[in-house]
C-alpha cells in the first residue's frame, strides 16, 4: 500500500498536463485530467494514433480492448483485471462526461508491460509509442455502443444481452430443509428450488432474457462454485432460490411463514444470521472442495467489488419482495442483509430469495403446487425486468 501511495504522489508531482502518443503518421496529443493523486488519461482519447474499444456493461463495469490488451475496469475501484491477472492502481478509474478515465498508471507502465512488443514509454519526453504504427495493432471501433431503449418486456435489440443467473438452492445429498411439521407429507427444499428455478428460467426466456443455470439436475453444486459459474457467463444478475425452515427452538415453530429476500451484507439481526447459517450448512456436503488459500489482495478486491454492487442488490431484493407480495398467501418478512456463502463470489447484483416456510404447513402447499410454483417464477421474473429496465435508463441517462 505505501508503495501503491508513493507512485500515486509522484504522478501528481511530475504528470505532464498532455500525453504524447506517437506512431506512424497519426501523432496524437492527448489532454490529461488532473485529480487529487496525479494525472488520469480518458482511455478513448489515445484513438486514432492507438486501436482502443471501449464497451461499457452493466454494474460499473467497462470492457477496454486496447493495443491488443483486453482490460477489465471497475468504476471507483482501483484494480484493473487484464488476462486474468488482477493488477492494483494508484487510484481508481471513475466515468466524466461520458468517457471513462484511467490512471495515467495505465498508459505509462501497464499497457507497455503487457504489450511490450506493441508499446513504449518514453517518460522524459512524456511520450507514448506505437511501435510499428498503428496499422500495426489490430483495429477496432472507438465508439462506446449506447444501450437501445427498453420495449416492453425486454425484447429490445440491445448491444447487451440480458443474462441472469439462476441458481436452485442445495442438490444431491444436500436435501436442504425437511418439512413440514407435524404431517405425514414431506418435501424436501432441494426438490422445490429446482422446480421453481425451472420455471424461472422460462418466465424469463419468454420475457427475452439469457439464462444460466447452475444446476438443472438433482446434482450438488459447491457453493462457492455457483458464484464463479455466474462470472464465467458474465452474468448481470445472480437468483439465488431457497426454501425457509424455522427454528425448532421457536414458540409453535410449525405456524412461522411468509416469504423473504436477502442481499449480501453482514446480518443485522439474530433471525437473518440464522437463516445464513442455515444456507451456508451446505459447505459440509462439499468434501472434495477444497477452499482456496488466503489472499489479503484478494480479499480487498472481493470485498471492494461486492460493495461496488450493494446497492443494487438491496435494490433488486426491494423488488421481487413487492412483486412476490401479490402472489404469495403469507406475509412478507422483508428484505433482510445477511452473509451468504452462495453469494459471496458473484461479483454481480445477487439476492437469495426464500419463498417459504417448508416447515409450515400452508407455506408447503402453496410452494409445492406446479401453478403457484409458476406463479412465484413469473413474479420473480416479473421484478428482474422491472429492475434491469430502471438500470439500464439510468445507464442511458448517464451516457451522452
Amino acid at each position: 500500500m505505501i508503495a501503491h501511495l508513493t507512485l500515486a504522489l509522484q504522478l501528481a508531482a511530475a504528470a505532464p498536463g498532455v500525453l504524447s502518443v506517437r506512431a506512424a503518421g497519426r501523432d496524437t496529443s492527448v489532454p490529461l485530467v488532473p485529480t487529487s493523486v496525479g494525472a488520469a488519461v480518458p482511455i478513448e482519447r489515445l484513438a486514432p494514433a492507438v486501436s482502443v474499444k471501449v464497451e461499457r456493461r452493466p454494474n460499473a463495469h467497462w470492457a477496454v480492448h486496447v493495443a491488443g490488451v483486453d482490460l477489465d475496469v471497475i468504476e471507483h475501484v482501483p484494480y484493473v483485471k487484464a488476462d486474468g491477472e488482477v493488477i492494483p492502481l494508484a487510484a481508481a478509474p471513475f466515468v466524466q462526461g461520458g468517457r471513462l478515465v484511467v490512471p495515467l498508471q495505465v498508459v505509462t507502465e501497464l499497457l507497455p508491460r503487457l504489450a511490450p512488443d506493441r508499446l513504449s514509454y518514453d517518460s522524459s519526453r512524456g511520450e507514448l509509442r506505437v511501435i510499428g504504427g498503428a496499422d500495426a495493432i489490430i483495429p477496432a471501433s472507438t465508439t462506446a455502443p449506447r444501450r437501445a431503449a427498453s420495449a416492453p418486456r425486454g425484447r429490445a435489440t440491445r448491444a447487451h444481452r440480458r443474462v441472469v443467473v439462476v441458481d436452485a438452492g442445495h442438490g444431491g445429498p444436500d436435501n436442504g430443509m425437511t418439512g413440514p411439521i407435524g404431517t405425514s407429507w414431506k418435501i424436501y427444499e432441494k426438490d422445490i428450488t429446482l422446480a421453481v428455478a425451472k420455471r424461472l428460467r422460462t418466465a424469463l426466456r419468454d420475457r427475452g432474457v439469457d439464462v444460466v443455470m447452475t444446476r438443472t439436475t438433482d446434482t450438488l453444486i459447491a457453493l462457492s462454485d455457483r458464484g464463479r459459474i455466474a462470472n464465467e457467463h458474465h452474468g448481470d444478475l445472480f437468483v439465488s432460490i431457497h426454501v425457509n425452515a424455522a427454528n425448532p427452538n421457536w414458540r409453535r415453530p410449525g405456524d412461522a411463514r411468509g416469504y423473504e429476500t436477502y442481499f449480501l451484507a453482514e446480518a443485522k439481526t439474530e433471525d437473518a444470521k440464522r437463516v445464513a447459517d442455515m444456507e451456508n450448512a451446505s459447505v459440509r456436503f462439499e468434501t472434495s472442495v477444497q477452499a482456496e488459500k488466503d489472499d489479503p489482495l484478494n480479499f480487498i478486491i472481493n470485498d471492494m467489488a461486492q460493495n461496488e454492487h450493494l446497492r443494487e442488490s438491496s435494490e433488486l431484493a426491494e423488488t421481487i419482495q413487492a412483486k412476490l407480495g401479490a402472489i404469495e398467501p403469507g406475509p412478507s418478512r422483508g428484505v433482510k442483509q445477511a452473509g451468504f456463502r452462495v453469494l459471496v463470489t458473484a461479483y454481480m447484483p445477487a439476492v437469495l430469495v426464500e419463498i417459504g416456510f417448508g416447515t409450515n404447513p400452508d407455506d408447503a402447499r402453496f410452494i409445492s403446487s406446479p401453478t403457484h410454483q409458476r406463479e412465484i417464477a413469473n413474479a420473480i421474473a416479473d421484478a428482474t425486468i422491472a429492475y434491469l429496465d430502471r438500470y439500464e435508463r439510468r445507464l442511458g441517462a448517464a451516457t451522452p
